[in-house]
């Protein structure tokens, strides 16, 4: 019997099981030829699951939300969506090999959805997905593609209101929407005058704030992540 029909079984006998990673589908949070311990247990938005999909195919994606009872994920490095039951459910990894997962925080997971949502609106043409700007970001913050150069650059479109020296109101003249931002969102801003990678953004945000840009990279990266899809920001 194949490996992948015996492993509900084994995890049920033994508590959890081995498997191998084929693929690049989940790039750069799996490799090929990674080793991943699959258990059972509670799932949350964010876990890497493992699930039968169709004609029986074994999948290891990400889980993105549930609705109507159904399970929704998709591969980090992939643009489609699959939906699939509890009954289709095997278990979650919680180790590559031998290390514990990092966990994702919900910024990124809300990315990877409207990712897979932009797929379905350009009618699963993987050309087209691939030139759009939600894309773009997801590679830049994500997948963290170094040969993909991404600028970004506050919308000069927007009216911005320092309504004092700690707030400021973004109002967008095409939806009529307001976003109110913080001290440390103006000074991202004050950055983001003239294009800008996130690279140069961080180095001098870690001179303002004395800081290395490691410790900051995760609160920047969602920032950005925010603003680019309300438009405060674009890319260049």
């Amino acid at each position: 019997m194949d490996i992948n029909n015996l492993l509900p079984h084994l995890i049920r006998l033994k508590g959890q099981a081995n498997i191998t990673v084929t693929g690049f589908s989940m790039e750069p949070a799996l490799f090929a030829a990674d080793v991943v311990t699959v258990r059972s247990g509670e799932y949350r938005p964010g876990d890497i699951l493992v699930f039968y999909y169709k004609e029986g195919a074994l999948l290891i994606h990400r889980f993105l939300y549930i609705k109507n009872d159904r399970y929704f994920c998709k591969g980090d490095n992939a643009f489609r969506v699959e939906d699939f039951t509890q009954e289709q459910l095997v278990g979650k990894v919680v180790l590559v090999n031998g290390r514990p997962l990092e966990l994702w925080p919900d910024w990124k997971i809300a990315l990877s959805a409207t990712v897979g949502k932009e797929f379905r609106r350009c009618h699963y043409e993987e050309n087209l997905i691939k030139e759009s700007k939600i894309y773009q970001l997801y590679q830049s913050l994500v997948l963290k593609r170094k040969e993909v150069t991404v600028m970004y650059i506050k919308n000069k479109a927007f009216t911005f209101i320092l309504t004092d020296e700690t707030s400021m109101a973004v109002f967008d003249p095409k939806t009529g929407n307001t976003h109110l931002l913080d001290e440390v969102g103006i000074s991202i801003l004050d950055c983001l005058n003239e294009p800008t990678t996130i690279e140069l953004l961080l180095e001098n945000l870690s001179k303002e704030y004395a800081v290395s840009p490691e410790e900051i990279r995760g609160d920047v990266e969602e920032f950005l992540a925010d603003m680019v899809q309300k438009e405060v920001v674009v890319l260049v």
